[in-house]
């Protein structure tokens, strides 16, 4: 679960509820946990794993399911280029250089994603668990270093009930951590005995992500002001804190810029697949189910990073979007999650799983509404994906009469 997130969330969410940011984080915890429940049993009732799709199908039908590859293209061609941008600001800052060096530093990130799927490289898995360490480890470091200071900088996350209304947009931008949550039941399949493990292993994972998040959003309360953090680089800025200083802010930006790199080509990997396997049953046009001879989906490769490009392009002309980006793509995790609440309590009935579950989506819809124009975004996507598939669908059973 620990991805690039992890990076910038903790000074964005600190930068924008600060005294109320340890409540909007235990909020964002606490409302996955119903959702644990859910996944469980997805992977109770399919041990051998299956994506979202066939789950949100099962309870709301075809059109519904068949919207979902097209949210998560919407998703990764917004989310991946920000996170991109994080980690050139991150290797920016730390050389002294301006925006150039930090869209250079960030197109190099996709660059490397794109090309690495196109010559069919697949990160390995001992990769993945050095990069998650080597985040977990940097982590540490700078939590570890701000405990002098935090008896007297607790003042900076004490709760302020004056302005609770920042709770739920917080919500929806802290989300982002945990973006991918339900990935948890695809690697079910790789767990000696998925029924029984999956809720313990993902608990687990949630929990000790959600403290991470949590202490390193006091670290940078209580070592620099409110007025003085930056949203993106936080964590950079709390580097700069610690001696040897220049090995420090080394060490954490060539973590940055690594970690973002290696989600960067999971993500792509997995998306292109999604949109090749999109093309072959007629979800998105055939054209993009065409692979080479090694299986590599190129057009769906291509078609990512045109999308990249494009919105790199408006990252590049109006930086100061980036974070506002992320809560954007967060909130289609919130309306996929939206979608499987409903699904699930279609096809399981009234459960104390799925009242509970149902109680969290009032939660997320209001954190939708309260985030205004953020929301707009995944609103639209899943608007256009349903009207797709519904005229699809008409035409579909016009032609088989």
């Amino acid at each position: 679960m620990a991805g690039s997130g992890i990076l910038f969330l903790p000074s964005a969410v600190y930068a924008e509820a600060g005294g109320n940011s340890l409540l909007v984080w235990l909020l964002s915890t606490v409302v996955c946990l119903p959702m644990l429940l859910m996944f469980e049993d997805m992977v109770r009732a399919n041990p051998d794993g299956d994506g979202i799709e066939a789950f949100i199908r099962d309870g709301l039908g075809g059109v519904f399911g068949r919207c979902v590859p097209l949210m998560f293209l919407a998703l990764v061609v917004v989310g991946l280029p920000s996170g991109a941008m994080v980690a050139g600001r991150y290797v920016a800052q730390a050389l002294g250089s301006g925006a150039v060096v930090a869209v250079v530093a960030a197109a190099a990130v996709l660059v490397a994603a794109v090309a690495s799927n196109l010559a069919g490289v697949k990160t390995s898995a001992r990769v993945q668990n050095a990069g998650t360490w080597a985040l977990v480890a940097m982590a540490a470091v700078l939590i570890v270093a701000a405990i002098p200071d935090v008896s007297s900088g607790l003042p900076a996350v004490t709760p302020d009930m004056s302005s609770l209304g920042v709770l739920l947009p917080g919500v929806v931008l802290a989300f982002w951590a945990f973006a991918g949550f339900e990935n948890l039941t695809f690697l079910s399949k790789e767990f000696r005995d998925p029924r029984k493990d999956f809720l313990p292993v993902s608990a687990a994972a949630l929990g000790v992500y959600g403290v991470f998040t949590i202490l390193l959003t006091v670290a940078i309360a209580v070592r620099i002001p409110r007025s003085e953090v930056d949203e993106v680089t936080g964590l950079l800025q709390l580097a700069r804190t610690i001696e040897p200083r220049s090995l420090v802010v080394l060490a954490v930006t060539v973590i940055a810029f690594g970690a973002m790199v290696l989600n960067a080509v999971a993500w792509v990997w997995g998306v292109s697949r999604l949109v090749q396997g999109a093309g072959e049953s007629g979800i998105l046009p055939r054209s993009l189910a065409v692979t080479t001879s090694s299986g590599v989906p190129r057009r769906a490769i291509a078609l990512l990073s045109g999308l990249f490009l494009l919105v790199g392009a408006v990252l590049t002309i109006w930086p100061g979007v980036v974070v506002d980006a992320v809560a954007t793509a967060s909130a289609i995790f919130i309306v996929l999650y939206l979608l499987s609440i409903v699904s699930y309590a279609r096809v399981r009935g009234l459960t104390v799983r799925s009242v509970l579950n149902l109680a969290l989506l009032l939660v997320l819809a209001a954190s939708l509404v309260q985030s205004g124009w953020r929301s707009l975004y995944a609103v639209v996507v899943l608007a256009v994906a349903l009207t797709v598939q519904v005229v699809r669908s008409r035409r579909g059973s016009r032609t088989e009469r």
